[in-house]
């Protein structure tokens, strides 16, 4: 059986401040101390049983100064009760309890083979507590603070409330005692991300690729390997349960990573397309080359056809008016003869006389004047490149023409013969 003493703690020596500060500190043993309670408002505090006799549940019999005795049902392993405690205008307030057997209807609820009693000061603020608790916690590392900060608001220890200085032996010393050690031997335990910060850092992946990782922690749940949070891996390690940590992407790097792969096939992508134009532009334009080439060969090839069939044309032309002002020649000279006029006559106006030399002789014939003998008429000499008789002009000839006078006397000598 537990035995409480009743006495009023008093505030604590510096000395024996410093004596629990540097015993929580390093994680030593100690009667911790007791709560205190806030005149005037409900406070909420435990109290426990010593039960030896193997029970896992009895009944207990609460007696609170000032208020109704009333019954709590507690149980394996800690036998705590919590209850409600409403001080008025007192210095403190005290509390007693006792086992009390206990029967609902058929069921029998034994008694806890225990008793006990606690003296709770009562205060008008926490200002004084929350000093030394702040002391405290300053003196260890801000890592191992918060997780005893943590620890204890998740066990339900108000400890901005509890009394370091007090004698007393209370239901919560060994849960800040165990807060203390726990996240000390926690904070030891090697991680996988070493000395960085578990919440981000540079790391690279199997592949090669840089990225942002973060810390996680890992316990084994119904035979597999499941992330957990940091307060669930403190709660494993409270209780003595194993507890691992690993490495993975975080959320962001992996967002950033996909952005910059998804950048770098972007790039890629533009780039192979960019090169896809110019290659296309490339055709494009040598095909445009051989294309004005081809077009300028067969431009060049009408210019020489054209050229060609535009100096056969001209040479036609030239010879067909060759072929006409010979034909007009001997057109004209033969209405010359035909109407007697001497071939003397007409001789400088002969512009060639190799095509009209059987026109000549043919009409000599009939005629047979004596100026006109066949040796006379030269062919050779009468060069059509040489001598181009005008083109035939009719208003010009005919004056030529218009002479009968002169032609009549040939033809009177002609005719005795």
């Amino acid at each position: 059986m537990r035995s409480f003493s009743f006495s009023r703690a008093a505030r604590p020596s510096r000395i024996f401040a410093a004596t629990l500060l540097w015993g929580l500190a390093t994680a030593m043993p100690l009667q911790a101390g007791q709560y205190q309670l806030m005149a005037g408002q409900a406070n909420a505090v435990a109290v426990a049983a010593r039960v030896e006799n193997g029970e896992t549940v009895c009944n207990l019999e609460i007696s609170v100064e000032g208020q109704a005795v009333f019954e709590r049902e507690v149980k394996a392993p800690y036998f705590e009760a919590r209850i409600a405690i409403t001080p008025l205008d007192t210095e403190s307030v005290s509390v007693t309890w006792r086992g009390k057997f206990k029967r609902v209807n058929t069921v029998v609820v034994n008694a806890c083979p225990t008793q006990g009693q606690a003296q709770f000061t009562v205060v008008s603020n926490n200002a004084h507590l929350r000093a030394i608790w702040s002391g405290v916690l300053s003196q260890m590392p801000a890592s191992q603070a918060e997780c005893v900060r943590g620890v204890l608001q998740s066990e339900g220890v108000q400890y901005e409330w509890f009394d370091l200085s007090d004698k007393q032996v209370s239901p919560h010393d060994w849960r800040i005692n165990r807060a203390v050690t726990q996240c000390e031997a926690f904070l030891l335990q090697p991680k996988a991300w070493g000395e960085k910060d578990p919440k981000g850092f540079a790391c690279v992946l199997a592949g090669g690729l840089k990225t942002q990782c973060e810390g996680y922690y890992t316990a084994i749940v119904n035979g597999k390997s499941q992330p957990i949070s940091k307060e669930q891996a403190i709660a494993r390690q409270l209780y003595m349960q194993a507890w691992s940590t690993g490495v993975r992407e975080s959320a962001a790097g992996k967002e950033a990573r996909q952005r910059q792969v998804q950048a770098v096939q972007t790039q890629r992508a533009n780039e192979a397309a960019a090169q896809i134009m110019a290659e296309k532009a490339a055709q494009a334009r040598a095909a445009q080359r051989v294309k004005e080439a081809q077009e300028a060969e067969i431009r060049e090839r009408n210019a020489k056809i054209d050229a060609e069939l535009a100096q056969k044309i001209q040479e036609i032309r030239r010879k067909e008016q060759e072929r006409l002002d010979k034909r007009n020649w001997l057109r004209k000279k033969l209405e010359t003869w035909r109407d007697g006029k001497p071939p003397e006559a007409d001789s400088e106006a002969k512009p060639e006389e190799a095509p009209v030399k059987k026109a000549s002789e043919a009409t000599a014939k009939e005629v047979k004047p004596p100026e006109a003998k066949p040796p006379e008429a030269k062919p050779a000499e009468a060069k059509p490149a040489q001598a181009k008789p005008p083109e035939a002009n009719p208003a010009e000839t005919k004056p030529a023409e218009a002479k009968p006078a002169e032609a009549k006397p040939a033809e009177a000598k002609a005719s005795p013969t």
